[in-house]
């Protein structure tokens, strides 16, 4: 009987790895808006000796010291970045930050409120998810479907209704900033109010969309993948020591163990580009999503938020059903255009490669011609391959300190 050998296996893994690179590093345009492009810098820190190591707050390991070094550095300047007093950069994901921060501030049979799940709610911390599993009452905010946001009257009803303990501002789709302000102001002193800037993180280290820790929020988390150029990862900031504490100091051993250190330099790297480049690009991101938004709706694709300018922040929403947005991203797909199954689209990374307005026209019209069946395939791909032929290389990007004494 024949058996397939390592050497095959690896064999496959490589095969698959290359065709996928060649394919959407070279021929898609990436419009999903849960992805970001990493510098070089900042994937070459993921591929360090730090990949191979522990350390643990009670030091346990021996040997680390250059680790700490690093997670001080990466906390000392995503302070900086975000004028938090108080960051964690251990959590390996958004949705880990999500259950550290549920598993310490509510109990079970506890009232949250977050953005419900019909109008782009994070199914990770709602009914479906972390709230079944830890017994919470999950409540939702009052929404305006047309203006695509907190319905700021009826929540407050609500609110006053349901005394919750734990608000979570932030959700997957999110092109315009939410009213925290508005709706921290009416609640009771001992309500937790949270924001969860997952999609939004590179745009608050540029200081656009909105600042929430100075909105009302006692901490501010998130994943650092998506607008923030980073790796897959998460990070935990805040201004209020004593919430603050309740969640940082619970995450080891019992949320997260090994926060894989290679990710933290890597993150470090993220954060220190925007720190140099944040504000300028997130401004070009946002300008993008208009942009493309405009030249959607233009062409006959209608867009959430039409009157509010399409979009403040890098998404752009297609006005879809379950049924069409699932058809629309396989047409897309098939041009080499990829955003998700909700009609979702998003301009970081497109951003990110150094595209500008003139850019995101273009792709609004190869978008019409796909959606609207109005060309084939093969000839948006032609399109796409020729339109990103002069955007391979990431901008916003720090030189390495070699090619710094070098210049």
């Amino acid at each position: 009987m024949a058996t397939t050998s390592s050497y095959q296996y690896l064999s496959r893994l490589e095969n698959a790895i290359r065709q996928h690179e060649s394919w959407r590093m070279g021929e898609c345009l990436n419009m999903i808006a849960s992805e970001n492009f990493s510098s070089p810098q900042t994937r070459g820190m993921l591929v360090t000796d730090f990949a191979n190591r522990y350390t643990a707050p009670d030091k346990f390991y021996r040997g680390a010291r250059f680790l700490d070094e690093v997670q001080a550095l990466a906390e000392e300047v995503a302070r900086k970045v975000y004028n938090a007093k108080f960051a964690d950069v251990r959590p390996t994901s958004g949705h880990a930050a999500d259950m550290a921060l549920m598993l310490t501030l509510v109990n079970r049979g506890d009232k949250m409120v977050s953005v419900g799940l019909e109008y782009g709610g994070y199914p990770g911390i709602s009914h479906v998810g972390l709230g079944k599993l830890l017994g919470l009452k999950n409540l939702y905010f009052a929404f305006d479907e047309q203006a695509f946001n907190i319905d700021v009257k009826g929540t407050k009803r609500m609110l006053e209704l349901e005394q919750p303990q734990l608000v979570v501002f932030g959700s997957s789709f999110l092109p315009f900033p939410q009213p925290v302000r508005e709706v921290t102001s009416a609640l009771k002193r001992d309500t937790v109010c949270v924001y969860d800037g997952s999609h939004v993180m590179g745009l608050l280290a540029g200081g656009e969309f909105q600042d929430p820790l100075r909105e009302g929020c006692s901490l501010l988390l998130g994943s650092t993948h998506k607008s923030l150029p980073g790796p897959q990862g998460g990070l935990i900031l805040g201004n209020n020591e004593e919430i603050f504490e309740r969640v940082s100091s619970k995450i080891h051993p019992g949320i997260i163990d090994n926060v894989h250190w290679n990710r933290v330099a890597a993150l470090a790297v993220s954060l220190l580009e925007m720190m140099q480049f944040g504000k300028a690009y997130a401004q070009a991101v946002v300008k993008n999503s208009q942009a493309l938004g405009k030249g959607l709706a233009s062409r006959g694709i209608p867009v959430k938020g039409a009157s509010q300018g399409y979009s403040k922040s890098h998404q752009v929403l297609l006005e879809v059903d379950k049924s069409k947005g699932e058809l629309y991203g396989k047409r897309l797909e098939e041009a080499n255009i990829i955003i998700d199954n909700g009609g979702r689209g998003g301009t970081s990374e497109a951003t990110r490669m150094g595209m500008g307005p003139a850019e995101m026209d273009q792709i609004a019209e190869l978008m019409a011609f796909t959606i609207q069946g109005r060309k084939p395939a093969d000839f948006v791909q032609k399109k796409v391959r020729s339109l990103i032929r002069d955007f391979k290389t990431p901008r916003y990007v720090l030189k390495s300190v070699a090619e710094l004494v070098k210049d």
